[in-house]
């Protein structure tokens, strides 16, 4: 037998929690507007009706796809069941000698349910020959009633929620029974089933609460961070990706990265995030997730890959990108580095610096008129071991300061280090991948690092500065200058060690130049910078979205 399926969406206009709910917007339409859509997007429906005894709702309901039937004042009651609604709407229907097989009850007041719901309910009741099919959500918990006056629990022994009988709630948001089960009180066959639905999905609109909280979800965006890290580039470029996705509370966040690079995967795995990963080429898996804003962390993009998503329409967001397909971004973000051509959908500089939230909450310290205590981090890798340099200037300089070494996951010279440190018998304390490194950089009196990132953290925490620089695109970082209290002795590889020792020593018999230095970083408003790029991001993607649908 061919089934007829219908969808009949029953809309009171009497609403108390929220007035005029219905026709209320939410998330730019009108309530009902929300289900009649997802509605008219699914496979099955031959009409899709709206009962309702307000004006208003049937003609917003009839602007958006649906048919209307006028429900009499005896059947929109507050204290009306919606069996004997759904049973008038079909007697209507059936009068003019259309017979539907299948009826599926839509809740306007469940904006989230999704047409992938929609359908499994509908294919299971036809597949699976069920009377009846409900959505719930699971409720399993510990509870208890009132009973003569006291409360009792509805459970034999406190256990684990995971290990108690499984408790489902109907959410209300669709059922789909036979039409031959339906009368004027009862909508419910004998052979039932469920369709389970998130708790996102389960909402029920009928507070100003549930209101807020679904339009959040209804403006949820999808979100790529299209993000590796590896020995060659380090690991700067996963740790901002983390520091904007784990800020970015109200979206769909995913991790697009490379399966070659697992040193990265590595990194965001420990965060929970969630990771897609590709082996050859992303594109396929891009169209795939089909998200509204795509966050590229790969430093040089080229025109091929950046012209193949403004194909796809998507909004872009480039970080540190110096490449050809840098003029093909949505918005180009570089705190680092400036800009070889001034595109005009460049933000540079440190106001667009993003630092962990480690860094947003730390107290700055007086500055000690000694330095008592250096450290040592050159990054995630350390390409060019760095961090031997300035051991053996320290050794040679014969301090008697504290010197603690912060290595990093990708740290590629342990075995140099050791020998090192057996040979000169030079005490210091050496960590690896530590967590809340802005502790460290509070409590020494110099910071020895690289020209990338971590500059900036160390400028948010106040500690004076002295820079080497990786690799020539280092070189060209921003900030790291004496301008911004940052001393930067240039290309690491060719400092000589005695330059180091000079300034060791120079900055250790004059804590007024600490102290200027200090005053410089001061100037900057890092702790903000994150900020203004979020920022920045959401106002230029509603500007895209206005742009693209005008």
């Amino acid at each position: 037998m061919e089934e007829r399926i219908i969808a009949i969406v029953p809309a009171r206009g009497g609403s108390k929690g929220i007035s005029r709910k219905n026709v209320r917007m939410l998330a730019g339409k009108p309530l009902i507007a929300h289900i009649v859509e997802t509605a008219s997007s699914s496979e099955y429906f031959e009409r899709i009706i709206v009962s309702s005894e307000d004006s208003e709702i049937l003609e917003t309901a009839k602007r958006f796809g649906a048919e209307t039937i006028r429900r009499p004042k005896r059947l929109s009651a507050d204290d009306v069941p919606l069996d004997p609604v759904i049973y008038h709407v079909l007697q209507r229907i059936e009068k003019k000698g259309y017979y539907p097989t299948i009826v599926v009850t839509l809740q306007p007041t469940s904006p989230t349910l999704r047409r992938e719901t929609i359908d499994e309910t509908v294919k299971k009741l036809i597949e699976q020959k069920f009377d009846t099919v409900i959505s719930v959500k699971d409720a399993t918990h510990l509870y208890w009633i009132e009973k003569e006056g006291k409360f009792v629990p509805l459970f034999r022994e406190r256990k684990n929620r995971q290990f108690l009988p499984r408790i489902l709630k109907e959410t209300g948001s669709i059922i789909a029974s036979r039409r031959d089960v339906i009368s004027e009180t009862n909508r419910i066959g004998k052979n039932i089933s469920f369709v389970h639905i998130s708790p996102e999905e389960a909402i029920d609109i009928d507070s100003p609460r549930e209101w807020w909280l679904t339009e959040k979800i209804l403006n949820q965006k999808k979100i790529v961070f299209r993000v590796d890290g590896k020995q060659e580039i380090g690991l700067g470029h996963v740790y901002r990706a983390l520091t904007l996705a784990q800020r970015i509370i109200d979206h769909q966040v995913t991790f697009l990265m490379n399966s070659r690079n697992a040193l990265g995967i590595s990194v965001v795995k420990q965060q929970h995030q969630k990771i897609v990963t590709f082996t050859d080429d992303p594109l396929p898996i891009i169209d795939t997730l089909n998200p509204d804003i795509i966050i590229n962390d790969i430093l040089d993009t080229d025109t091929n890959y950046m012209q193949a998503l403004k194909r796809k329409g998507k909004f872009v967001v480039n970080f540190e990108d110096l490449g050809e397909g840098a003029q093909f971004a949505n918005l180009v973000i570089n705190a680092l580095y400036d800009s070889p051509i001034p595109y005009t959908n460049h933000l540079w500089g440190s106001d667009y610096v993003c630092l962990r939230d480690e860094f947003l909450s730390k107290e700055k310290k007086a500055l000690r008129s000694k330095v008592k205590k250096i450290l040592v981090t050159f990054g995630g890798v350390d390409e060019q071991n760095l961090t031997c340099k300035v051991l053996s200037a320290l050794n040679r300089c014969n301090t008697d300061s504290k010197v603690t070494v912060i290595l990093g996951l990708g740290y590629m010279h342990h075995s140099s280090l050791i020998d090192f440190l057996e040979k000169t018998q030079f005490k210091c304390q050496v960590n690896k991948n530590v967590r809340h490194i802005s502790d460290y950089m509070e409590r020494s009196d110099l910071v020895f690092t690289s020209c990338g990132r971590t500059v900036y953290e160390v400028a948010a925490i106040g500690t004076p500065c002295i820079t080497l620089a990786q690799n020539q695109r280092e070189m060209g970082h921003l900030f790291a200058n004496i301008n911004n209290g940052i001393i930067n002795l240039g290309l690491g590889e060719t400092v000589n060690e005695d330059k180091i020792i000079e300034v060791i020593r120079d900055l250790s018999k004059k804590p007024q130049l600490r102290t200027e230095m200090r005053k410089k970083m001061e100037r900057h408003d890092l702790r903000s910078g994150i900020d203004r790029v979020l920022k920045a991001i959401f106002d230029n993607y509603e500007q895209f979205r206005e742009n693209h649908h005008a």
